[in-house]
C-alpha cells in the first residue's frame, strides 16, 4: 500500500468536501433531475479527480481502491486493498467469498463490506485492523453502523436484517473475535441498509418493499422499531441498492431502474430505466459512478454511466459487484 500517496489524496477529498457539505442540503427532486441529466446520456467526463474508486471484487476476494484517472491494470493504481485471507484464519476467512458490498464509513476512515457467503465487517483504513466481522449468513448485501457503533446487516435470500451489539473495546483495541447476531428482523430480498443521521431513522430496502426503523433500546441489547413500510413500485421493484448523495438530502435506489428516494416526502422520483445497475455512487462534483452487470452479476469495468458506457477504470478479469466513490458519507453521521 502506498500510503504517502493515499493519505494525500484522501485529505485533499476532505478539504474539497467541506465545501460540498458545508452549503445547505440540496432535495430528493434536485437529485433525480441531475441524475437524469447525466445516466444514459452525454456529459463532459472529467479529467481530474477529487476521489479515488473503492470495489467489491469478488474474483480474487479483495475489497480495493483504485487511483481515479490511471490504468487499473498497473499495479500502483490501486491505493489500498483488504484480502480476508490475510487477515483472519481460514474458516472465518471464508465467509468473505463473493464480497457483494462495500462502503466508506464516516469520514473514510473505515470501509464497510458484506459478502454472499456471509461475512460482514468494519475495517480501519490506516492499518486494515478489524473493528468488527461477524458472520451474517443469509446472502449478506449490506451494511450500516448505527450511531453507537453496533451493526446492522442485510441479508437478500435470508431476507432478513441482522442486529449487531458490538463490544465497545472494539473501537480501540479492535475485535479479537467475530461478534454474534444479537436480534434479526424480516424483510424479504433485503439488499441495502443505510442509516439516516438527521431522521434518525435506519433505512432499508428490499426486493419488494422499504422499510424505515428507530434504534432503540441499550448499547448491548439494542433494538430496531419498525416505523414505516412502503411497497416499490414501478422501476424502483426488485431494489438492490441503497446510497446517499454527496450534497443532497435523498437516498439513491437501483433496482428495475434508476430512482431517488426521498425521505422527508417518502416517495420516489424515478431517473432512468437503465437495467443491471449493481451500485450507483456520485462524486461531490456531481459526476455518477455505477456497476453495471455485463457477465451475468458482474463486469470488470466500473463505468459513469452515460450514453457512450464510458469507464471509469478496467481491471482486466475482474468480478467487480459493487464499486463507489470513496467520499465521506455525510448522510449517516460525522
Amino acid at each position: 500500500m502506498k500510503k504517502a500517496a493515499f493519505w494525500a489524496a484522501f485529505c485533499g477529498t476532505l478539504l474539497l468536501l467541506t465545501g460540498a457539505y458545508g452549503a445547505e442540503l440540496k432535495s430528493a427532486e434536485e437529485l433525480a433531475a441531475a441524475l437524469q441529466a447525466k445516466i444514459g446520456k452525454a456529459f463532459d467526463i472529467p479529467t481530474t479527480f477529487s476521489s479515488d474508486v473503492l470495489t467489491a471484487e469478488q474474483r480474487d476476494t479483495r475489497a480495493i481502491i483504485f487511483k481515479s484517472g490511471t490504468d487499473w491494470n498497473d499495479p500502483d493504481s490501486i491505493v489500498w486493498s483488504w484480502d480476508p485471507k490475510e487477515t483472519l484464519p481460514e474458516d472465518q476467512a471464508k465467509w468473505y467469498g463473493n464480497i457483494s458490498e462495500c462502503k466508506p464509513n464516516g469520514d473514510c476512515g473505515e470501509v464497510l463490506v458484506a459478502a454472499s457467503s456471509g461475512g460482514v465487517a468494519r475495517i480501519r483504513v490506516s492499518d486494515k485492523k478489524l473493528i468488527f466481522y461477524g458472520l451474517a449468513g443469509g446472502n449478506a448485501h449490506s451494511i450500516a453502523v448505527l450511531p453507537d457503533g453496533n451493526v446492522v446487516s442485510a441479508s437478500s435470500t435470508g431476507a432478513f436484517l441482522a442486529l449487531f451489539a458490538v463490544p465497545k473495546s472494539n473501537e480501540t483495541d479492535g475485535a479479537t473475535e467475530p461478534t454474534p447476531i444479537c436480534k434479526k428482523y424480516p424483510l424479504v430480498g433485503a439488499h441495502g441498509v443505510v442509516w439516516d443521521a438527521k431522521r434518525k431513522i435506519l433505512w432499508a430496502l428490499g426486493s419488494a418493499e422499504i422499510a424505515g426503523y428507530e434504534y432503540g433500546g441499550t448499547k448491548d441489547a439494542p433494538e430496531l422499531n419498525e416505523i414505516y413500510r412502503a411497497k416499490l413500485e414501478g422501476t424502483a421493484r426488485n431494489g438492490h441498492d441503497l446510497w446517499p448523495a454527496p450534497g443532497y438530502d435523498a437516498l439513491m435506489t437501483t433496482g428495475v431502474g434508476v430512482n431517488v428516494f426521498d425521505p422527508n416526502e417518502r416517495k420516489f422520483y424515478s431517473v432512468s430505466p437503465m437495467r443491471a445497475v449493481k451500485s450507483l455512487s456520485l462524486s461531490p462534483e456531481g459526476v455518477p459512478l455505477m456497476q453495471r452487470a455485463v457477465e451475468e452479476w458482474w463486469s470488470e469495468t466500473i463505468f459513469y454511466g452515460d450514453d457512450k458506457d464510458s469507464a471509469v477504470g478496467t481491471y482486466s478479469g475482474a468480478r467487480f459487484y459493487k464499486a463507489r466513490w470513496f467520499v465521506p458519507n455525510k448522510f449517516s453521521g460525522e
